[in-house]
This record gives C-alpha cells, sequence and structure tokens, in this order.
C-alpha cells in the first residue's frame, strides 16, 4: 500500500514540476523526468504525465495571453509584448511551428505568449503543443534509458 501512496505522490508532484517550468517559472523539468526514469517509475507513466502537465502549463500562458487585459500584459511583460508585436504577422503564418517549438528554454515561454497574443487558433495550437512537448520527453527518456 505504501508503494501505491509513493506513485501516485510522486506522480503529482512530477506533474506540479512540469506544469510549472512550462509557464513563465524557470525550472528543468527535463532533470526530475531523468530521476524519474532512473527511479524505475513507468516510462510511459512518466512521458503522460511529464507531457499533459508541461502542456497545460503552456496553454495557461497562452491563455494569459489571449484573455489577459493589454493592461496587465503590458505592466509585466512590455519588453515582451513589443516584441511580438513587430512578430505577430509570422505567429499566424507559421503557428504550428512556434506552437510545436514551445518545448525550448526560454523562448518557448515567449512562443507560447505570441500565439496567444496573435490569437491563433487554440485547436491547433494545443496539438502542436502537445506534439512537442511529447518529442522532447520522448526524447529524454531514450536518452535516459541509454545511459
Amino acid at each position: 500500500m505504501l508503494d501505491f501512496l509513493y506513485n501516485d505522490i510522486s506522480y503529482i508532484g512530477l506533474f506540479i514540476v512540469c506544469f510549472l517550468s512550462s509557464t513563465l517559472l524557470p525550472m528543468a523539468s527535463e532533470a526530475f523526468v531523468l530521476a524519474f526514469v532512473k527511479l524505475d517509475f513507468n516510462n510511459y507513466m512518466v512521458l503522460f504525465v511529464a507531457s499533459l502537465a508541461n502542456t497545460l502549463g503552456s496553454l495557461s500562458t497562452y491563455a494569459l495571453a489571449y484573455f489577459g487585459e493589454s493592461q496587465i500584459l503590458e505592466k509585466y511583460f512590455k519588453s515582451s509584448l513589443q516584441k511580438l508585436e513587430k512578430i505577430n504577422a509570422n505567429f499566424t503564418k507559421f503557428g504550428s511551428l512556434y506552437a510545436f517549438f514551445t518545448f525550448l528554454p526560454i523562448v518557448g515561454d515567449l512562443f507560447a505568449l505570441g500565439l496567444g497574443f496573435s490569437r491563433y487558433s487554440f485547436l491547433k495550437a494545443s496539438i502542436f503543443i502537445a506534439l512537442g512537448k511529447l518529442s522532447r520527453y520522448a526524447f529524454v527518456i531514450f536518452i535516459a534509458n541509454s545511459i
């Protein structure tokens, strides 16, 4: 029974770390995923939890820009918004690529903000963000199992 609780609580912790790391908070969720794999947690469950949490975190950043009041966005992200306004057409034209590459450190958060700011399709953003996050964590798990 304790193993069951240990696993459940651990996956909840992984979810929280992966969610927060894909918002505007800088964290290295890959290190946690690597640790979970090395501690013999189920690879598929780690992949699912990490990908889902990281996708939802990026979508929360997307929603912040999509639904956010311009005054709030300007107050906290003024320099980012000025850059995003200049490249707004690119987010509309190449949105699926930007969504896929939200897994990249630092710029991924800006990509998610830009997608929301440019009102890119939520469905398309969700699909391509999820594919990018899934690909990244699958790669991390593959590497973790190789070393």
